[in-house]
């Protein structure tokens, strides 16, 4: 039986008085591709902020590799992140991003590069390495936020909103790439998304809805129980 990485239960939130999420319940299996989707506003940001400890949890219970999110060390050294905002120093080199990356995560300047040195080649980098940031394109820049979250080998690839503002090829590079991470090296991904054209229909999924995860499964079985032809038709049914 496949454990899961990743455990929402009961989880509420509120911005003042202003309640963001009810009772939010999901979880993500190990060696998963899962799918958080919904419209901007619906309430995927603030989930991925409590995940990575950017806001506290208050209400409900979210645990990581069956640790708490309350205990910092144990669940947090387990998780890559990509923000949906740049976060590299453009003034860096790439080769320098992640040396200051790794130091965070414990990490020599050798064991960092020794932690990613087949990612650096699958992502095609290894020529960039010391090259600044700032001359990349938008497309190469995020590839190396992906292998930055990739030092030290995490269990759970969190990405939030990864591929806005890239063109479709960058996109779907990045997409093919973090899909065959999961085949390949059996990482667990939460995507955090509002493309349709990045679900695919083997993926786990949750709805989000103003707050709400208002349906969650494999994309398919759900496409089939709302009698769609389509994703995008069935997310309109059940969000819209």
């Amino acid at each position: 039986m496949t454990s899961d990485i990743l455990e929402f239960k009961d989880v509420d939130f509120f911005y003042g008085d202003k309640k963001v999420l009810n009772n939010v319940s999901f979880s993500i299996k190990q060696g998963s591709f899962s799918v958080l989707l919904g419209l901007n506003g619906a309430g995927k940001s603030t989930i991925f902020s409590l995940i990575t400890r950017l806001l506290k949890v208050e209400v409900g219970t979210i645990n990581i590799n069956q640790y708490s999110i309350k205990n910092y060390t144990k669940s947090l050294k387990d998780i890559g992140i990509v923000f949906q905002e740049p976060t590299l120093d453009l003034d860096l080199t790439v080769r320098q991003n992640l040396y200051y990356y790794g130091s965070i995560k414990g990490l020599n300047f050798k064991d960092t590069i020794k932690s990613i040195e087949n990612e650096i080649v699958r992502l095609e980098l290894q020529d960039s390495l010391d090259i600044t940031a700032r001359k990349l394109n938008g497309g190469h820049r995020r590839r190396v936020e992906i292998l930055r979250a990739l030092i030290n080998k995490p269990k759970l690839l969190l990405l939030d909103e990864p591929t806005v503002g890239l063109d479709l090829k960058s996109r779907f590079d990045i997409l093919n790439y973090v899909r065959d991470l999961v085949k390949t090296e059996s990482l667990s991904v939460l995507w955090i998304t509002h493309l349709f054209d990045e679900v695919e229909e083997n993926d786990d999924i949750s709805f989000i809805k103003k707050g709400e995860i208002v349906e969650t499964g494999i994309v398919k079985d759900i496409v089939k129980k709302y009698e769609k032809d389509k994703l995008v038709d069935t997310f309109n049914q059940i969000v819209r």
